[in-house]
This record gives C-alpha cells, sequence and structure tokens, in this order.
C-alpha cells in the first residue's frame, strides 16, 4: 500500500505542478527546479527499485515519467524493455506500439517494435515497420534490423537492397559490407 500511495503521490504532482505554475511566467525557473528535483529523485528511486529487483515498482514509476515525457525514447523504451524483463510481452509491446503511434516525428519510433519482433522471430511483420523510416534520417539499427529480417525470410534481393542502402550513408562499416558478401554468397547459391 505505501508502494501505491508514492506512486498516486507523484502522478499527482506530475499533473499539478506544471498547470499550477504556468499561468505566472516569473515562476517558470522555479518551476523548472522544481521538475528537475522531482525528475532526480524519480530516477534515484526507480535505480534503487531496480537493484533491489523489484522491478514492478521500477515499471511503476517509469509509467509516471512516460506520461511526463511522452516524447523521450529513453523512457519509453526502458519501460518496454522493464516490462520484457518481467516478462510482460503484451504490456513491453503495447508500449512500443503506442511511442510509435504517439510520436511519427521520430525516425527512430518504430525500432523498439521492431527490436521486439525480431526477438520473437516474428521477422515478417518488420518490414512494414522499418521501410518507410530508413527512407528518413534514422539511427543504423534500422537497417540492420530490416535487412537481417529480410534475410532470415530468405528475401535476398531486399536485404542486399537494405545494405547497399545503409552502405550509402557509411561506406566505411565494415560489418555491413560482410553481412552484404554474405547475404549475396546466399542469393547466388539460392540462385
Amino acid at each position: 500500500m505505501k508502494f501505491k500511495a508514492r506512486i498516486l503521490v507523484l502522478a499527482g504532482l506530475v499533473g499539478l505542478a506544471g498547470a499550477s505554475f504556468a499561468s505566472d511566467p516569473k515562476k517558470l525557473d522555479r518551476t523548472d527546479a522544481i521538475w528537475a528535483a522531482v525528475d532526480d529523485r524519480m530516477l534515484a528511486q526507480q535505480d534503487i527499485w531496480f537493484d533491489e529487483g523489484d522491478f514492478p515498482a521500477a515499471i511503476q514509476i517509469l509509467k509516471v515519467e512516460a506520461e511526463r515525457y511522452p516524447s523521450n525514447y529513453d523512457v519509453w523504451t526502458n519501460l518496454g524493455w522493464m516490462q520484457e524483463n518481467i516478462q510482460d510481452w503484451d504490456a513491453a509491446l503495447a508500449t512500443y506500439i503506442r511511442y510509435r503511434r504517439d510520436n511519427p516525428q521520430d525516425p527512430d519510433a518504430a525500432l523498439p517494435e521492431a527490436t521486439y519482433f525480431s526477438m520473437k522471430k516474428l521477422y515478417s511483420k518488420i518490414p512494414e515497420l522499418l521501410e518507410p523510416v530508413i527512407k528518413r534520417n534514422c539511427h543504423p539499427n534500422n537497417f540492420r534490423l530490416l535487412a537481417s529480417a529480410y534475410e532470415k525470410q530468405k528475401m535476398y534481393t531486399d536485404s542486399i537492397r537494405v545494405w547497399k542502402l545503409y552502405l550509402k550513408r557509411d561506406p566505411k562499416d565494415g560489418a555491413a559490407k560482410s553481412n552484404l558478401a554474405r547475404v549475396e554468397k546466399k542469393l547466388a547459391s539460392a540462385g
């Protein structure tokens, strides 16, 4: 009961602090200082609960942070990762989907969901998430994961296309060159 009460108090602070000071610009500096203190305390408590192995408590505080910071990639991926740690797969997937849907401006918003599908060996779900992303300025892991998903499905031509697109961005990536060569070899053997 104490834990739930603490979370409710934190959630109340999240809801009330911004509203009570937003109308007075003179109080903005104070509001920023209060929020910095709240954020620091929440992070410290999250670390304590994580170190103690109290993952459900850490998840609850991450949920509060996620509502406070709906566009913070790190908060949302930490939440999903913690949900995976306790094997709450449905909650983790829902977290990743919500982040992607709520943050279409983030070119990497689909990466956590695609990573989840890769871990679950659901490779056919990855292309629809990452094909649109690789046309944007996104993290290289989007290319790597997409090319790998195509390879796992024996869609070697698509895998080669994605590796070549990535190598146009980063021609010095030795691992990508090796992966491309491996997939080209598989295509030659299959053909």
